[in-house]
């Protein structure tokens, strides 16, 4: 079926898209997606309405290389919050790093996660050197 185009909108933010379907069948359709994996130009994203289907183009942002981000997913798995969180402190990416390893890993990398963190509270790793490096943490003396 086709369907009129006044009848669909799509609004764009540099982070978002909503659209909505008016009166399709006697029903309203929205698809809101405010958590986007990257940063999209809202001026040139756009929405194409075809005969049987509605084509959603979002405009990605150049990195500050010049290049184009790679998306793998369309929304972000962080929220909204730990994504301006993480701009504002570099120090914490680490742990950041960590905690996502952890959440996205296997049972073999959550136990190993797991026991390393248990072991550094206990005192149990080597405070200072390279942990695991047998020694090679005297080669400044050289």
């Amino acid at each position: 079926g086709s369907i009129p185009k006044e009848q669909i909108n799509c609004k764009f933010t540099s982070s978002s898209f909503d659209l909505t379907i008016s009166n399709f069948n006697g029903k309203n359709y929205r698809l809101l997606k405010d958590n986007l994996d990257k940063e999209i130009e809202a001026e040139k994203s756009k929405c194409v309405v075809k005969a049987n289907k509605i084509i959603i183009k979002l405009a990605k942002v150049k990195s500050e290389y010049g290049s184009y981000d790679s998306w793998t997913d369309l929304s972000s798995k962080k929220s909204k919050a730990s994504k301006v969180s993480k701009s504002k402190d570099p120090s914490s990416s680490i742990m950041d790093l960590m905690k996502d390893m952890y959440d996205s890993g296997d049972d073999n990398m959550k136990k190993m996660i797991g026991e390393t963190m248990m072991k550094q509270r206990e005192g149990k790793l080597d405070k200072g050197g390279m942990a695991g490096m047998g020694g090679l943490d005297d080669l400044g003396d050289i």
